[in-house]
């Protein structure tokens, strides 16, 4: 009989959707020996409190790109509770929507629950309780460990060193924890062509190219960083990437019909296939979203870093930027315009940046190794 792994997709941004979508390419390796579910739980049978409750993730994420300060407060103040906060916080104030959830895994009945969110791992364990022969399996996108992840039973990937050490610190089962290379989506994988290739696909101008994309909501610096860029004397072409936010992608497509004849502007809604533009860029500017970053570091592009929400972002500068040197942080735009100039009047200067993105090699994932746990778990 076939194992029945239910895969978990919950929105905070959309790092903790695209690193389950890499597990389930590895797992989609092992048919027919699995039974593979893909659910936006949250989503399912339309339930207002559970919808709710992922909105108002949703809208808290946009909060903190949007206003300075406002992640690292409700870090600190959580922080300052603790787990045993955070778990009561969901029996009471947001009990209506777990235990929505804990009834869809119930109405699932799958052998195997896979998160890549703490609230999706919390609900997986409750689960567990009454469930005891279910396996919980999380992987951390993240490349630190904060407090709202649960260390109670189940297997808890990490994707660093420094994640392992702070998984240990927090009381998570040394045996339970596992460090495995970041895992990869199968069209990062795929995706061997050069920078001349993907410039050629999109019909992009052969000139220095930068892409700024602010995460799936363009908050944080995206606004102000491209009307920089694109008052340069420079040769130059940016891709701005509105994602969901149709009202950023309005004003910049009606600013790309009144521009000098220097500078070139395509503006992009959400794109599910934006490596393929990182790859085709020089540069890309992003805020401190690990999976971004990681996507742009396998495509061989170095990163500015323009702005981090709280202690998970900037773990992502700690570890990208100055751990492997993959590129800079900089959170002034018109500093960023400066470098970016600099780099234009001599692309040499970018060499060394995009060196050290082979530091990290793509095609060791850490997909297939939570896959093959899951298989054998």
């Amino acid at each position: 009989m076939a194992k029945k792994v239910l895969l978990t997709y919950f929105e905070s941004g959309m790092g903790h959707i695209t690193s389950i979508q890499s597990i389930r390419d590895s797992l989609a390796k092992f048919s027919p020996a699995v039974d593979i579910i893909e659910s936006r739980v949250m989503r399912e049978g339309n339930d207002k409190k559970m919808i709710g409750y992922e909105n108002f993730i949703i809208k808290n994420t946009q909060l903190t790109n949007s206003i300075k300060g406002y992640g690292n407060m409700w870090f600190s103040l959580l922080g300052a509770f603790g787990l045993n906060f955070f778990r009561l916080l969901h029996k009471t104030t947001f009990r209506k929507a777990t235990n929505g959830v804990l009834e869809y895994f119930e109405s699932q009945d799958p052998d195997v629950i896979v998160s890549t969110h703490y609230y999706m791992t919390y609900c997986a364990l409750e689960y567990k309780k009454s469930k005891p022969n279910v396996e919980v399996v999380t992987y951390n996108p993240d490349n630190n460990v904060h407090m709202w992840w649960d260390n109670r039973d189940g297997a808890f990937f990490v994707n660093n060193e420094i994640a392992y050490r702070q998984a240990i610190d927090k009381h998570f089962a040394k045996e339970r924890v596992f460090q495995v290379p970041c895992a990869t989506r199968k069209c990062i994988l795929d995706s061997v062509e050069d920078k001349a290739y993907y410039r050629a696909k999109f019909a992009l101008p052969d000139k220095f190219t930068v892409t700024v994309a602010d995460g799936a909501y363009a908050k944080a610096k995206s606004d102000l960083v491209t009307s920089y860029l694109l008052n340069t004397d420079r040769e130059l072409s940016v891709i701005f990437v509105a994602g969901k936010n149709e009202k950023m992608y309005n004003k910049y497509l009606s600013i790309s019909r009144n521009l000098p004849a220097n500078v070139s502007l395509r503006v992009l809604p959400f794109t599910a296939n934006i490596h393929e533009y990182y790859c085709a860029s020089d540069v890309l500017i992003c805020k401190g979203g690990p999976n971004a970053v990681l996507d742009s570091v396998y495509m061989h592009t170095p990163v500015i870093i323009d702005y981090y929400a709280h202690p998970i972002e900037k773990a992502t500068v700690d570890y990208f930027v100055d751990s492997l040197g993959c590129g800079r942080a900089i959170y002034s735009p018109m500093k960023i315009k400066r470098q970016i100039e600099e780099w234009i009047d001599d692309p040499s200067l970018l060499q060394g940046y995009v060196a050290n993105t082979y530091k990290l090699d793509k095609r060791d994932n850490g997909a297939d190794k939570i896959a093959s746990y899951i298989m054998n778990c």
